[in-house]
This record gives C-alpha cells, sequence and structure tokens, in this order.
C-alpha cells in the first residue's frame, strides 16, 4: 500500500475515532421518520451510528428490521384520512398509540420528521442569482411570496437550493407551500401523541433523497424520470444531479372523478391518466433540458409488469426499477419514510432541506437536541451519584462488619485460658512501641555532629578510648584526655590528628603516664580549622 493510501486509512480512522467521541459527549437523539397516508402510517428509524443508543428499544415480534433499519406500519380505517384531511381525530390518535406500542416506544417525548400527504402539498422550481448566505435567504424569500399559490398569511413556505451553479450566475431554488391549517393539524396530532415535530416535509422530497443516498446503477448526473404509483395516487417527478426539478401529484379522487365512477377506478381510466401526464412530463424535461427522455424509474407496490409495458408501447421509453444498495429488502411502500429517517440521522446542523413549519427546521432541532442533551447528562450524573452512594454504603458496610468481626475475636482470645497472657504481652507491645516512638523523637530533635568532631571519631580504635573531650570556642582549640594500651598507640593517634589536617597538635611526654593497671593515659591538645 503506498502513502497516500496509508494516509486515507489513517484518517478515516482518526475520523471514526472523532465521531464515537462525539456522539458519546454530544449525544443526538435518535428522529424518526413517520408518513401519513390516507390508508396507513408508517414509522421508521435508523440509528444514529453507536450500539445501544438511548431510547432505542430491542427488536420485538412484528416489527422488521433490516440491518440498522428499524419499521413498522399501521392501517387506518376508511375515512380516519381522506383526501390529506384528517377527518376522525380519535381514530388517528388511537391509531399512532398502537404504532407506538408496536415499535416499543418509551412514554418519553420522541422527535419525528414528519410527512404529509402529497395532496396538500404545492411545489415550484425557481432560479436567483448568485448571492451570499443572507441575500440569497433574502431573495428566495421575495420568491416565494410573489408566486404562492396559498398566500403568505395562509399557508407555511419554505425553500432549498438544488442543482449546480450555472456558469451565468444563477442559483435554482425548490419551493414548497402547504396550507397552514392542514400542517398544524398533523403537528397538533403528533404532538398529543408524544412525538416533536422537528420538520415536516412530502412524499417526493423524501423519495428524492432515498434515490439520492441509496439508489445503485442510477446515474445522477443525467436527468432521471421518476413515476411513484402509491396508494393515495400517482407522484411524477424529474431528478436532476439528485434533487427534485419537477414534481406533480395525482390523487386517485380525482382519477374517479374524471370517470365518474364512486369508490373505483377503472383499468382504462388509469392507464389514459399514466398516458396523459407522462406525455406533461416530456414536454416538460424537453422544455428544460431538451432532447428526449430515454429511461424511466418506476416505483409502484403493484401493477408492476403492465405499468411498464404501457410505458414502453406508448414512449417506447425504458422502465426500470428502483434497486437501492443498502436495505434491499425494503419494499418500495417504505421508500419515502426511509428518506425521512436518512435525514433524521444526519446532524441538525447540516439539516437544510425544505421544512413546511411556522419555524426552521434549525430552531426546532436545536430545541430537541439541547433538551435531548440535558436529559442525556442529567441521566449520566444521576446514575453516577447513585453508584458512588452505593459503592460508598457497600465499603461502610462491609468495615463496619469487619470491625465488629474484630472486636469479637479479641473478645474470644481475653476470655480464653491463655487471655491474660495475650492482656500481657500487649501491654509490652504498646511499651515498646512507646519507646521506639521516643527515640525517634530524640533523634529527631538531636543537633547534628560537627564535621571536625566526626573526623576525631573516626580516627578512634579499639586500642584506645577517650575519656574527656574539651572546647575552647574563643582559641578554637581542643583538648583530649584519653587511654591508650602503649605509649606508640597514643602517638599514632597523635599523627593521625596531624594528617587529618588539625593545627599545633601537642602531645608532650609528660602528658604520657602509666596506670597500674597497665597502658598509658595521654593528653592532646589541637586547633580546629576556623
Amino acid at each position: 500500500m503506498d502513502s497516500i493510501g496509508i494516509k486515507n486509512k489513517f484518517g478515516a480512522h482518526i475520523k471514526g475515532y472523532f465521531k464515537i467521541l462525539e456522539n458519546i459527549l454530544l449525544p443526538r437523539p435518535n428522529v424518526l421518520g413517520i408518513e401519513f397516508k390516507d390508508a396507513a402510517i408508517r414509522m421508521a428509524l435508523l440509528k444514529n451510528g453507536l450500539p445501544a443508543q438511548a431510547g432505542l428499544p430491542p427488536a420485538r415480534a412484528g416489527v422488521a428490521q433490516a440491518g440498522d433499519f428499524k419499521k413498522v406500519a399501521v392501517m387506518l380505517e376508511p375515512g380516519i384520512i381522506d383526501g390529506g384531511k384528517i377527518k376522525d381525530k380519535v381514530k388517528l390518535l388511537s391509531a399512532i398509540k398502537d404504532l407506538r406500542n408496536q415499535f416499543g416506544l418509551a412514554n418519553e417525548v420522541v422527535p419525528v420528521i414528519a410527512i404529509i400527504p402529497s395532496v396538500n402539498v404545492y411545489t415550484k422550481v425557481f432560479s436567483i442569482p448568485s448571492l451570499d448566505q443572507a441575500g440569497l435567504e433574502e431573495a428566495a424569500i421575495l420568491n416565494l411570496k410573489s408566486i404562492s399559490p396559498i398566500g403568505v398569511d395562509g399557508g407555511y413556505a419554505d425553500w432549498q437550493k438544488i442543482g449546480i451553479e450555472e456558469k451565468g450566475g444563477k442559483v435554482d431554488i425548490l419551493g414548497a407551500f402547504a396550507q397552514k391549517e392542514s400542517v398544524d393539524e398533523y403537528m397538533g396530532i403528533l404532538e398529543a401523541s408524544g412525538f416533536r415535530t422537528v420538520a415536516v416535509e412530502f412524499p417526493s422530497l423524501a423519495i428524492t433523497r432515498t434515490i439520492k443516498e441509496l439508489a445503485s446503477d442510477v446515474d445522477l448526473t443525467k436527468p432521471q424520470v421518476v413515476i411513484n404509483v402509491a396508494s393515495d395516487g400517482i407522484d411524477f417527478m424529474i431528478l436532476s444531479y439528485g434533487d427534485l426539478y419537477f414534481d406533480y401529484f395525482v390523487p386517485w379522487k380525482l382519477i374517479q372523478e374524471e370517470g365518474r365512477i364512486s369508490r373505483e377506478i377503472l383499468f382504462e381510466d388509469f392507464k389514459d391518466t399514466i398516458v396523459r401526464e407522462v406525455k406533461k412530463m416530456a414536454n416538460f424535461y424537453g422544455s428544460h433540458w431538451g432532447g428526449k427522455i430515454e429511461n424511466f424509474i418506476l416505483i409502484t407496490q403493484a401493477l408492476n409488469a403492465e405499468i411498464s409495458e404501457l410505458i414502453k408501447t406508448n414512449f417506447q421509453y425504458q422502465v426500470n426499477d428502483l434497486h437501492l444498495s443498502q436495505y434491499n429488502d425494503v419494499k418500495a411502500s417504505w421508500f419515502a419514510v426511509l428518506g425521512s429517517a436518512l435525514r433524521g440521522r444526519m446532524p441538525r446542523r447540516k439539516d437544510v432541506f425544505i421544512s413546511l413549519t411556522s419555524v426552521g427546521t434549525e430552531e426546532l432541532s436545536l430545541q430537541a437536541e439541547t433538551r435531548f442533551f440535558f436529559k442525556t447528562w442529567r441521566n449520566i450524573l444521576i446514575a453516577s451519584l447513585g453508584f458512588l452512594a452505593l459503592t460508598f454504603l457497600l465499603v461502610d458496610s462491609f468495615l463496619a462488619h469487619t470491625l465488629t468481626d474484630f472486636k469479637n475475636q479479641a473478645s474470644k482470645l481475653i476470655q480464653a485460658p491463655a487471655g491474660a497472657e495475650v492482656i500481657q504481652f500487649q501491654s509490652q507491645a504498646q511499651s515498646f512501641n512507646q519507646l521506639v516512638d521516643k527515640i525517634f523523637v530524640a533523634k529527631s530533635q538531636s543537633l547534628p555532629i560537627s564535621p571536625s568532631f566526626s573526623k576525631i571519631y573516626e580516627l578512634l580504635n579499639s586500642r584506645l578510648s577517650i575519656t574527656r573531650m574539651t572546647f575552647d570556642a574563643g582559641a578554637s582549640s581542643v583538648m583530649i584526655v584519653g587511654e591508650a594500651n602503649n605509649e606508640s598507640t597514643a602517638v599514632d593517634f597523635k599523627n593521625s590528628i596531624v594528617k587529618a589536617g588539625f593545627r599545633d597538635v601537642s602531645l608532650p611526654l609528660s602528658n604520657l603516664q602509666s596506670k597500674a593497671t597497665g597502658g598509658v593515659s595521654f593528653t592532646i591538645t589541637f586547633k580546629v580549622n576556623p
């Protein structure tokens, strides 16, 4: 492996370690994706990347999982949500409660990214000059207000940059609009169900994210035409560089009205709708990108072969199914909520996608992450203090129990036949320890021996001894009176004092006196160096 490869591998490991450290010190809440449709509610979660994330329940029976992707769905009775509007809040709340139970969520508030039905959302692409961030936001908001089909006060609008900047300095913007009343109803239901909404988006935006991040064998540098046949209608989309440029939704209810058949859609009406809307897409494609559509991406839960054959027969286009590089066993009905789960896993500071709420995604996400951060570290602190308190209690109990055992053993020793002897030994040991303590105290208080006197003591041997030593501080003179076994030994001692560097060393012969017991006594005088 070359040096560049080693550096890249090392850098990837370092980034991975920093990522783990960031998740530990700055934990992010698990943000779920939840999708509302007339026929069902779907909820999914992608883990944040660390095992055993806080708030993530274990797998339960009936809850499907693919790797780190966890999902569950609840089917709705007809009429609870009709044409994208909530008709029965009580039953919808009950259905969401069932969804929470199946998912294994606790009673705590859980952050979610909500997908509202396509029929409630209108999209529009426009271009503005390339500006700095502040100027770009101001220009985008002004354009949103001017093209809004709902009005400034009656709805929510948001935008995001798409595509790549053109040579002429233009930036493409995707704008989205939704009725305020409709969005507030879904957010109110979620809040009443124990969820905190951090963003509101729509199916085509979420599916586009799934395609951009997970699609295999799709060339994102070329425009891609997508048809999503869902339970509530048909969504026609055009993607460029992995971003949504065109979105047109045809609900089944509109097809029913055109066919004048209640609660039933004839296949002929269905085919006519497909052919008519594909022609519109082809015209839009030609006017914006030129050329001819070469292939389609078809996302459908049923009638795959029939729809593919219909498009091939009428337009000679190649029709491809959408295959994912991960979660390839996930069915088409989950592609939208998978896209929201992908959005929920990313750091909130990087979430610059459309959110149809009164408050921006950044502010909602910051609130959710702040609450989660303080809650997590509060729990860690409480757990740590609880552990320390328990440890102290256990240690205190152990020491108290040990002390009681020692006392009981001592009592038994005293009561034993040899108890009196043991007590006597204890008293002697205590006295000995006291004497040792006094010796150490005396040693610590004693003055150090003068270096001059230390030299004298080093010159002594077993053949002589000193009986008296006097020191005249004023004259710096010393007199030593001692005994030796003979005169020669005394003279040798005198010579050794001279060699040791002392001055005016004197041993008069008159000071050498024989003793009756043997040996001689001597007197030596000398001066020490000042």
